[in-house]
Formats: C-alpha cells, structure tokens, sequence
C-alpha cells in the first residue's frame, strides 16, 4: 500500500511540473510574438531593400532614385 501512495505522490509531481512548465512556454512564446511585432513596426528587418546583381558581380541593395 505505501508503494502505492507513493506512486500517486510521484504522479501528481510530474502531472503540476508538466502543467507549470507549459504554463511558462505559453508565456515565454507570448513574450517573443510580442517582440517580433514590435520589432516589425519599428522597421528593423522589414524594410530592407530588394537585392539587384551589379555589373560586377556582387549584390547590392537596389536604390530608389
């Protein structure tokens, strides 16, 4: 009877470390969408201009003129 008590014990740990752990991924994936939109309205990554093959053989960014 002990082994089974203990058994419980044991699963009810796993079962409240498995709940709390997915609680903190819902808020550390919540935390990083967060940042990425407000990386986006800033304009860090998303406004980069297009790419074009120079003369020479090296990528530049193409210029708006």
């Amino acid at each position: 009877m002990p082994q089974l008590i203990a058994l419980g014990l044991v699963g009810a740990l796993v079962w409240y470390a498995w709940r709390e752990l997915k609680r903190h991924m819902h808020k550390v994936d919540a935390e990083l969408r967060q940042r990425e939109a407000e990386r986006d309205r800033s304009g860090n990554i998303r406004d980069i201009a297009p790419l074009e093959k120079g003369e020479d053989g090296v990528y530049r960014p193409r210029r708006e003129d």
